[in-house]
């Protein structure tokens, strides 16, 4: 995800440019028709470094969510992501507006920065803790779920390892099985499952020696204990 980084990076730095340079640009005062308008060309320093934390708060959140290693982690940030855009594009309009408005009192500004602070900060908070919980839950989807993936990949792997038809057949029938169970565990699963990875260590003995016999009984005692697992699954539901 460095790639997007340099993307928001990028958009962060032109952002930030411009709100300096409107800063440092607009004269602290300016005469028009003989009247003399006092701007805050010159933000007072405790504003001005309020303004400044946003767009390093903007940065530092938008780093933490695109730095996940997976692709998920990235996706369930993607909320926080698109805040911090919002929010930086927001910043910069609102402090070049403070700029440009005429005898604007110095407390002004800083109320608006705080204020954008406070909402930004609390807005990161939520969108935070709302991926913390998604991510928590999908990693415990993904525990309970192992052993059907495993034993799915495992039962495919076995069916091209097979050599004569008749265990071809019996292969795909265990491989059809499986693939169809419920992917969901429990521990009321444990005993099932263990009987079910021990047969099928005994079947895929059987069908590397192409014993047609012996993979069409451990294959039937296969679809049996599936059977009684998929049973189990509902009642547990």
């Amino acid at each position: 995800m460095k790639r997007a980084f340099r993307i928001y990076l990028i958009a962060w730095a032109i952002l930030f440019v411009i709100f300096n340079v409107v800063v440092i640009a607009l004269p602290k005062e300016t005469t028009i028709a003989g009247i003399t308008y006092t701007k805050l060309g010159g933000l007072p320093w405790i504003t001005l470094i309020v303004f400044e934390l946003c767009f390093v708060g903007h940065l530092i959140c938008t780093w933490i969510a695109l730095k996940q290693n997976k692709l998920s982690g990235t996706f369930y940030r993607l909320p926080l992501i698109r805040l911090s855009y919002a929010c930086i594009i927001v910043t910069t309009v609102i402090g070049c507006v403070m700029m440009a408005v005429p005898n604007l009192p110095d407390w002004i500004p800083l109320i608006v920065a705080l204020i954008i602070m406070a909402l930004y900060a609390v807005a990161v908070l939520k969108a935070a803790a709302a991926a913390e919980i998604v991510e928590e839950i999908d990693e415990k989807v993904q525990a309970k779920t192992t052993f059907i993936r495993t034993l799915t990949v495992d039962a495919q792997t076995l069916l091209s390892r097979a050599k004569s038809e008749p265990v071809k057949a019996a292969c795909k029938k265990v491989f059809e099985a499986v693939r169809y169970s419920d992917p969901m565990t429990s521990d009321a699963l444990a005993d099932v499952e263990n009987r079910i990875r021990t047969e099928f260590n005994a079947f895929t003995d059987a069908v590397l020696s192409d014993n047609a016999d012996a993979v069409n009984a451990s294959a039937d005692e296969l679809l049996t204990l599936i059977k009684e697992r998929n049973s189990r699954c509902k009642m547990e539901k």
